[in-house]
């Protein structure tokens, strides 16, 4: 359950099912995380998306990975100022 707003989309199911994981982190509540992964997406123009893991935010993605890789190397300090908060 979300503690900062209602329940994000579920992860998208193919992603899901044949996504490679590019990047775990924690301590980043629920919707917080689904902008910031939808940026991810929309910045390297891949399919990329996220789910709660044993306590953990997974993100996985298709496509060209280096491009995900990029976009997260590119958003990092935001995803860490929401690490912070």
């Amino acid at each position: 359950m979300a503690t900062d707003g209602p329940d994000p989309d579920p992860c998208n199911k193919e992603v899901f099912n044949k996504g490679k994981c590019v990047f775990i982190t924690h301590s980043i509540p629920s919707n917080a995380m689904e902008g910031w992964v939808k940026k991810v997406a929309e910045r390297s123009g891949q399919p990329v998306d996220w789910h709660f893991c044993g306590g953990r935010a997974r993100v996985l993605a298709l496509g060209d990975i280096s491009k995900v890789n990029l976009a997260l190397q590119e958003l990092m300090p935001e995803h860490n100022e929401l690490q912070e908060r």
